[in-house]
């Protein structure tokens, strides 16, 4: 009995004791510290940094931690450049750069690394950093800032390849390498440092083959229409790090703004295309045949036929830019076939740059659906698509739009009823095909702001030339007032000749457009709620439209400019806005897309 009274009073001092124990060995994570938002240091780098009389083939630069390559293999790139890109990698807590190829007497080298060096364990970069020697006695120490955008909307152009040339040759950046070559930073903005001074032509491409020239038609390219002198002035203060510099950056010491205004402007653009070429065949029903051009064509140089195929079972529809070819086959017999063989005679660009006739066999094959189980069943209804919301803007007509021909609407079949306060009064529909596309007819009844409607479109209003038909359908709407509207007026001052002013929404969507040739006022009306942007293109060429660039003929791209903020237009309300079209390629920073930090 005592032994039962022992034990059970052990029980109840040992298991407050075990807790106890447990609870002051239990395991706690440790509470850290701030977060490391520090780049790598660099502790030294040999041969050093900024050295003269180099004539080594490698340097290494050690950091204070261990070090990762992002990107590596798009961000590096030596200026000049070398033939054979040099071989970069890492060892312990140093990087290491070697090459084969022989240097250039007495010349300065620039190693970018851009932000490709960051800390293993934070990804912190080290900005722009750039290792530099000369083989000769001098350190070449002029520089060059500028900006990269796109010349249709002034946004940042990106992966492009800013290349300055001592060859005033304009072949230069076609066939040679440049004198010096860098990449802008995500905003658009570069530096060209350990210039000698002198005289140099500036160019920007996006380097599609890698070969560090322009010679691919569809590059986007940029060129200073203008030869720039370098000279003792042009001087950003660009240093090589020293021991336990932090960050080993060498624009930390320039102007924080140097990139955002640099002293010069690349506008960039891709070309006109100028070779013509049967750009694409199609056959995506068995009853229509597709072709398309690169380029317009005027009306004798696009001739079709089909083999051992009447003339009379298929009728050819083209586009008003005569670039685009429908085929529509009208007889079941011919649609039916797997198999049509087309004769194709187009323009086309041959190797010397003149335009010729070419005749090509086209083989337009349609496998057709397996049969349902039971049978085809009920022939399927005909789809039409349409602009008819709930409310209609003043102005607006009812469009019907058919992925094939549309035969005339059956107007027996269709009632418009105008309502008033409950009075209902039915009104004619009056249809008009579109001149330019057999596949969309509109309704051309009057309809008047303030009002609601019905169209009521019974079985069979609408039917396509091969025998399909719509199912019942009953469109309600009304059509909105002025008032349910704003309005933006601009008031024109600074130029004299023709420029398309546009009124743009998000990411330059263009809402609306006019064409003046004079200073004076242009109204943009019936706006819904929101913000807009005011864009002008200054039509030099008179074509009504933006043109692009052409090196080739010495053609700038036509300038643009922006109006200096948003435009926040509210219903009912009528924004009355002056604007100076004095001054071409202006796009206020806080209009521009947020610059992709991570790339």
């Amino acid at each position: 009995m005592d032994y039962l009274r022992y034990i059970t009073a052990l029980r109840g001092v040992a298991l407050p004791a075990i807790l106890l124990i447990a609870s002051c060995a239990k395991i706690s994570s440790p509470s850290g510290g701030p977060k490391d938002e520090e780049p790598p240091v660099i502790i030294k780098s040999v041969p050093e940094n900024g050295s003269v009389m180099f004539s080594s083939k490698s340097f290494t630069v050690t950091f204070d931690e261990y070090v990762i390559l992002d990107k590596i293999s798009d961000k590096f790139m030596v200026s000049p450049p070398m033939k054979n890109k040099p071989e970069v990698r890492l060892k312990g807590k140093s990087l290491v750069v070697s090459w084969e190829d022989e240097m250039a007497d007495s010349t300065t080298y620039t190693f970018y690394f851009q932000d490709a060096i960051r800390d293993n364990n934070e990804n912190n970069p080290i900005n722009n950093y750039q290792y530099v020697f000369s083989t000769g006695p001098v350190l070449d120490s002029l520089s060059l800032t500028g900006n990269v955008f796109n010349a249709s909307d002034l946004e940042t152009a990106e992966d492009m390849m800013v290349m300055m040339y001592s060859n005033m040759s304009d072949t230069a950046p076609r066939k040679i390498l440049p004198a010096y070559i860098s990449r802008p930073d995500p905003s658009g903005g570069f530096l060209i440092s350990n210039i000698k001074p002198g005289r140099y032509r500036l160019y920007a491409v996006k380097d599609l083959n890698g070969n560090r020239l322009y010679d691919l038609a569809d590059e986007t390219f940029a060129y200073c229409d203008s030869i720039v002198v370098i000279t003792s002035e042009d001087n950003f203060g660009v240093m090589p790090d020293t021991i336990k510099h932090r960050p080993a950056s060498a624009t930390e010491t320039t102007k924080p703004d140097i990139f955002t205004f640099g002293r010069h402007r690349l506008y960039a653009f891709i070309p006109e295309s100028k070779k013509q070429y049967l750009k694409f065949t199609e056959r995506k029903s068995s009853a229509s045949l597709g072709f398309g051009l690169a380029l317009p064509s005027d009306s004798a140089q696009f001739v079709l036929n089909l083999k051992e195929i009447p003339a009379e079972s298929w009728f050819m529809q083209t586009n008003a830019r005569r670039d685009t070819f429908m085929v529509w086959i009208t007889d079941p017999a011919v649609y039916d076939l797997d198999l049509i063989e087309a004769h194709v005679t187009f323009p086309f660009t041959d190797s010397t740059g003149t335009i010729i006739q070419r005749t090509d066999t086209v083989n337009m094959r349609f496998v057709k659906p397996p049969v349902p189980r039971g049978g085809t069943g009920r022939k399927p209804a005909l789809i039409l698509n349409t602009n008819i919301a709930s409310r209609l803007r003043p102005g607006t007509m009812p469009l019907f739009i058919c992925s094939t021909p549309l035969g005339e609407p059956d107007t027996s079949k269709i009632t418009l009823t105008e309502i008033v306060d409950s009075v209902q009064t039915r009104l004619s529909t009056l249809f008009e095909r579109d001149s330019s596309d057999i596949r969309r007819i509109r309704m051309v009844t009057p309809l008047k702001p303030g009002f609601s409607y019905s169209l009521i479109c019974r079985n069979g209003s609408f039917s396509d030339i091969y025998g399909l038909v719509t199912d019942s359908v009953n469109y309600r709407f009304s059509v909105a007032t002025a008032e349910d509207y704003g309005s933006v007026t601009a008031n024109l001052t600074g130029y004299e000749g023709a420029v398309i002013i546009q009124l743009v929404a998000e990411k330059d969507k263009i809402v609306s457009e006019r064409a003046v040739t004079s200073p004076g006022t242009v109204k943009f009306g019936l706006l819904d709620k929101g913000s807009y942007r005011l864009k002008a293109i200054y039509d030099l060429d008179g074509n009504g439209a933006w043109t692009t660039g052409d090196y080739d003929l010495r053609r700038s791209p036509e300038p643009v400019t922006y109006y200096g903020g948003e435009l926040e237009v509210k219903i009912n309300w009528e924004l009355e806005q002056d604007w100076d079209l004095g001054k071409m390629f202006v796009k206020d920073v806080s209009l521009r897309n947020k610059p992709d930090l991570k790339k």
